[in-house]
């Protein structure tokens, strides 16, 4: 099984505008058949777009489902085909589509980002849309599965509601993990070295130990809001931030297991 700490907050900018987080996260443990599969998503809500606060939560939300769906349906190689991946994605899309229609807005209203990790005991896979990075821990270190995707500009990416989502997004079929992270571009700055490309390795290792070692995840709810917004965190971004965490819990052995 997993153990799973998430958590979205606005950040000073936003305090400041008395403009809601428009960051998301969603999170769940399945298990079709005997395996246990972790299932997350994180968004970012376009600045730009009236309703990206709802856009990111939507998003975030339908990506569960439809992979949970999946899971119980088809079984765990269906983690396997990174076309079936692409396929939540649009998925997502037209669910935001129909959201937009619903409201009587143009679907950029709901544009946000999404970032998603699938991953069970044989196989895992990670797919991306825009900036924010999903780490994983490898060996004795952590690493990106992909870099944050930024604009032609500062401050500009891609999203699941782009027309062409189906050029920018990125999916890697893996190996499973035991440790993987997913956080939004406001905490990017500071998880990530970005002369060298790679992650932060002081910045993620506590807070896995914490994880591992608190008697129950909900515990660190509070001490994590705490962190994200503490003076250390905030006067490097002013960014709404969000941040998943999750760890494989070690399975105990059999009874009579030296």
């Amino acid at each position: 099984m997993w153990r799973l700490l998430q958590q979205s907050l606005e950040g000073t900018s936003h305090r400041r505008s008395a403009t809601p987080c428009q960051d998301s996260c969603a999170g769940t443990a399945t298990c079709p058949g005997q395996e246990s599969f972790l299932v997350v998503a994180c968004a970012d809500g376009a600045g730009s777009a009236g309703l990206s606060q709802e856009g990111s939560a939507l998003a975030c939300r339908r990506f569960v489902e439809v992979a949970c769906e999946a899971l119980e349906r088809e079984g765990p190689e269906v983690v396997r085909d990174p076309e079936r991946i692409r396929g939540w994605y649009r998925e997502v899309r037209r669910t935001l589509e129909e959201e937009a229609t619903r409201r009587e807005v143009p679907v950029r209203e709901l544009a946000c980002t999404l970032l998603t990790a699938v991953v069970g005991k044989h196989a895992a896979v990670f797919a991306q849309v825009g900036d924010g990075a999903i780490v994983v821990r490898q060996g004795e270190g952590y690493v990106p599965i992909f870099w944050p995707q930024v604009g032609e500009y500062a401050n500009t990416t891609w999203f699941v509601t782009s027309p062409d989502l189906e050029q920018v997004l990125q999916v890697v079929c893996g190996e499973p993990v035991d440790e993987v992270a997913l956080f939004t571009d406001g905490l990017q700055m500071l998880a990530l070295h970005f002369a060298s490309r790679s992650v932060h390795r002081p910045f993620f290792e506590p807070l896995f130990t914490a994880l591992r070692g608190a008697a129950h995840p909900e515990d660190l709810v509070v001490p994590l809001r705490s962190f994200l917004d503490s003076p250390a965190v905030n006067e490097r971004t002013d960014d709404d931030k969000t941040l998943v965490l999750a760890v494989r819990e070690a399975r105990a052995p059999a009874e009579g297991t030296p």
